[in-house]
Formats: C-alpha cells, structure tokens, sequence
C-alpha cells in the first residue's frame, strides 16, 4: 500500500503546458522512481503533534477556559503554519511552537486585564 500526501506543487512536462496540483489533491510521493511509504516516519511526527497540541489546549481550557483554548489552538496551529518545514519527531521544535502560542495567549491576557483594570477605575 502507498501513501498519498496532499501537496501543491508545480508539475512541468516537455512539450506541455504547466499544470499544479491543488493543496486538496492526493499525489504519492516518488523518489528514484520508487513510491516511497513514508507512514512511519509520518505517523511518529503526527503523534508527537498531537501529543503537544493535545497537552497545550488542554492545560489552557483548565486555567483559561474553553474560548481561549479554542483561540489558543488556533495560534498553535498559525504557527505550525509559518513554519518552512515541520519539526521531525523527537524534536524540540514542536515545543517552540508551543511556547509562540503560549506567548499570543499571554498578550491576549494582559490585554484583556488592562481593559478589565481601566474599565473599574472609570466606576
């Protein structure tokens, strides 16, 4: 069995006009004209993902709450999309990028208690 990934990329022939595949199509990934099945190497670093992930909005819904656990995820995951490339499996990375979501929510916070702390001296 091969597997697939999404990918977007420029596919260019002789002789033909260009064509790209779309971020939603499936394409197997080919090296020397061998499929490669990537599956473990792949699941390993999406176990470490979600392992972070999953610790991360976790910790945050018990101290902050669920809407800034969900605002929160969706910085964890802005930040793993502005990476190059993704941090392999045993890799440190995957906290870096934790931290960068935990630094959003930390302006979020201070905000959100300078508006509150502005507000009560104007009562």
């Amino acid at each position: 069995m091969t597997r697939e990934i999404r990918h977007s990329t420029l596919r260019v022939s002789p002789g033909s006009a260009e064509s790209r595949y779309g971020m939603h199509e499936f394409r197997p990934i080919v090296a020397n004209k061998a499929t490669i099945d990537e599956g473990a190497a792949c699941n390993a670093v999406m176990t470490a993902a979600e392992i972070e992930f999953v610790a991360f909005t976790k910790a945050v819904d018990g101290l902050f709450g669920r809407d800034q656990a969900r605002q929160s995820a969706e910085d964890w995951i802005d930040e793993v999309a502005s990476r190059d490339s993704l941090p392999g499996p045993a890799s440190r990375e995957w906290r870096l990028i934790t931290v960068a979501a935990l630094a959003r929510l930390s302006i979020r916070m201070t905000v959100a208690l300078q508006s509150l702390d502005a507000r009560s001296r104007l009562e």
